[in-house]
């Protein structure tokens, strides 16, 4: 399988994947994610194999009635006031909030397929980010990430199309040049590809540039993608090569403004006769170097 097949594989798979991560990010709405919320604390204060009626004492078969006797009974034994550690008022809290889905119809019949089949481990984007609320810079990294990934992928998309666009030109300037039959010639000949003008020589096709040049043409000289081309490994150095130029101009400012203010200018117009003057010096400095190094070359 060549490595353009493969990419197109991959780059495939990953559309289905997204789709498929899609479709899961759709099917669970806020009461889900209440309901998940719920989970995840329980587990954290009782345990992995805590659920809703096992900390009440009760049986996923029970009434109202049943849950209502059992709430009191463990509210009084979790209530901040009998219990004054840290964590009781988010424990009583929790037990409010686990009444009020049992004790819905629908909400608790949702409860009790999470029950049956398992909470689900990808839960949404929406649920992790009200969650976790993640801040400006978590979410500008994560940004940078798929931005990242997605500039990879255009990367290889132009590296094949590039390499696909190079044998084209060569194929049809080959066949004008040799005629249908390709039947291989060792003279040079002019063609015109796409309103392009080429030169084919026997097996070289090169492209005529307007400057005069002839660039030979080569699939093989097109560069491969790297990783560290995608703009999450570029962009720090771009930015430290900006701060860099910006911090030596303002360095080189302040040298030139420290030397004037130790001269002692008076005006501008002082200031800038002498900046006239170096530049004559300078130039009468270069053209004397230029001068001798045609003496010594002749």
């Amino acid at each position: 399988m060549s490595s353009k097949n493969r990419f197109i594989i991959f780059s495939f798979s990953v559309f289905l994947l997204i789709l498929v991560f899609s479709s899961y990010v759709k099917a669970w709405d806020n009461e889900d994610h209440e309901i998940f919320t719920l989970v995840d604390d329980l587990e954290a204060f009782e345990g992995d194999d805590v659920n809703f009626y096992s900390w009440l004492g009760l049986e996923p078969t029970a009434t109202e009635e049943d849950i209502n006797k059992a709430y009191r009974k463990l509210s009084l034994a979790v209530h901040p006031d009998k219990n004054p550690d840290a964590k009781s008022k988010e424990r009583f809290a929790l037990l409010g909030a686990i009444k009020k889905i049992l004790r819905n119809p629908d909400m608790r019949k949702r409860y009790n397929f999470f029950l049956k089949n398992g909470v689900p481990k990808w839960r949404g984007t929406g649920y992790y980010y009200s969650r976790y609320r993640p801040g400006l810079g978590t979410v500008l990294i994560g940004l940078l990430v798929v931005g990242s990934f997605l500039h990879y992928i255009i990367m290889w998309v132009n590296y094949f199309q590039d390499k696909s666009r190079i044998r084209y030109y060569i194929k049809e300037s080959r066949e004008i040049a040799w005629g249908k039959r390709m039947k291989k010639q060792q003279t040079k000949k002019r063609v015109f590809v796409n309103d392009l003008p080429f030169m084919v020589e026997g097996d070289h096709v090169s492209f005529l540039a307007d400057d005069g040049g002839e660039y030979v043409l080569n699939e093989e000289t097109v560069v491969r993608p790297k990783i560290t081309d995608v703009m999450i490994f570029v962009l720090p150095g771009w930015f430290y090569n900006n701060v860099k130029k910006q911090f030596s101009a303002k360095k080189s400012n302040s040298l030139v403004n420290s030397r004037y203010e130790k001269e002692g200018f008076s005006s501008d117009d002082e200031r800038d006769e002498v900046d006239d003057n170096l530049r004559n010096k300078t130039k009468r400095r270069r053209g004397g170097n230029k001068r001798q190094n045609s003496k010594l070359k002749s």
